[in-house]
């Protein structure tokens, strides 16, 4: 049971970030002429806008899945969007072009980011009976802080690396390390992960807790 809720944990963190990554690269990247303030506005847009209505559809979907699958696959989908966000040709010559594609890339990363919740709140509900639940839910809530307060400590990193070896465009980083970290948790969550104790011939939580 520990090493499920800290797959949940950690997993549902890592979804943050691959989240707000443009936020932190934007600076720099107005700065090369890139995209403007307005353009940033529209392109951040996206991962709200995608997000809301995922949160449904993913829901939904989870209900009727494996909670190891759908949290661990959905996290390393976001993580190559993100991460090719990071890959992609800008121009300064074209800045419509730009917003463009990083509001695509965003608008997939708002979608994947609605397979975070749900998959963790399956576990909980067959991993921790009603009379712990709301405290071991609250350990978990803030693992949304922990992943978002690490995601500038993982760009201020990655770019010190891309600045180190010479890598002219070192905002790249700020999409590029962090997702690189989080296919990294990914791989912990298929570890540590299973959807229900019955899938581990375990019995239902409801008969061990009595």
């Amino acid at each position: 049971r520990f090493r499920v809720f800290l797959g949940a944990f950690l997993g549902y963190a890592a979804y943050y970030l691959v989240r707000k990554n443009l936020s932190l690269a934007s600076a720099d990247m107005i700065a090369e002429g890139l995209i403007d303030k307005q353009g940033v506005g529209i392109a951040a847009s996206a991962v709200s806008i995608a997000y809301a209505f995922s949160k449904f559809i993913m829901g939904t979907l989870s209900d009727r899945s494996d909670a190891r699958k759908f949290l661990s696959v959905g996290l390393v989908i976001a993580s190559l969007v993100m991460m090719s966000v990071g890959f992609l040709p800008y121009s300064a010559a074209n800045p419509a072009i730009n917003v463009a594609m990083l509001f695509g890339g965003m608008f997939l990363v708002g979608v994947l980011s609605g397979m975070g919740w749900p998959p963790c709140g399956r576990i909980m509900a067959h991993w921790f009976s009603q009379n712990e639940r709301s405290f071991k839910m609250s350990i978990w809530n803030t693992s949304h802080n922990t992943g978002a307060g690490t995601l500038a400590l993982l760009v201020s990193a990655g770019i010190a690396v891309f600045t180190a070896v010479g890598i002219a465009e070192s905002w790249r980083a700020a999409f590029i390390f962090p997702s690189v970290v989080a296919m990294c948790v990914a791989m912990f969550c298929w570890w540590a992960l299973r959807d229900t104790p019955e899938s581990c011939g375990l019995p239902p939580i409801e008969e061990d807790r009595n």
